[in-house]
């Protein structure tokens, strides 16, 4: 007779369990589609703040390539043809695309920002000049400053005047 109530709690408790974990499951999923919405329009206010920036970037990058063609008092540097110009911009280009893809895809769990960064300098170091030079040091920008302190980026790199 014993074991027979000892069942019956048993079972009891059981239920009681299943309960309060179901209950705790279906209304974790409502904070969290609550919170995706947050994040969601948190994401959209950046990407805004992102173009506005890469805009100004440009409009940046395209007075500097100005100022320089006006500096006459520097001797002149041997320009590329036209085909080795468009080569130039063209692998440019490719690697920016390359770091903005990898940035995506860092932002996701467990990944990392390191091949975005190295994209990011390579295009820096090899066209300091170029738009998309200037369209790197936004997107190393972006990084998020425990990242920025991870991968040692400078304000420099990142074109920020001190």
């Amino acid at each position: 007779m014993s074991t027979f109530w000892l069942k019956i709690a048993a079972l009891v408790i059981i239920i009681i369990i299943g309960v309060v974990l179901l209950a705790n499951f279906l209304s974790s999923g409502i904070e969290e589609a609550t919170d995706f919405e947050r994040v969601e329009k948190l994401v959209e206010a950046q990407e805004a703040r992102f173009q506005a920036e890469l805009a100004e970037a440009e409009l940046k990058a395209k007075q500097a390539k100005q100022a320089k063609a006006k500096r006459a008092d520097e001797p002149p540097q041997p320009q590329l043809d036209e085909m080795e110009q468009l080569k130039q911009n063209i692998e440019a280009s490719r690697l920016y695309q390359w770091a903005e893809t990898e940035f995506k895809i860092a932002r996701k769990p467990l990944m990392s920002y390191k091949r975005c960064v190295d994209f990011c300098r390579q295009i820096i170091q090899r066209w300091p000049d170029s738009a998309e030079a200037a369209k790197a040091r936004v997107l190393l920008r972006r990084i998020p400053e425990r990242y920025r302190k991870q991968y040692n980026i400078t304000d420099e790199e990142m074109g920020i005047s001190s």
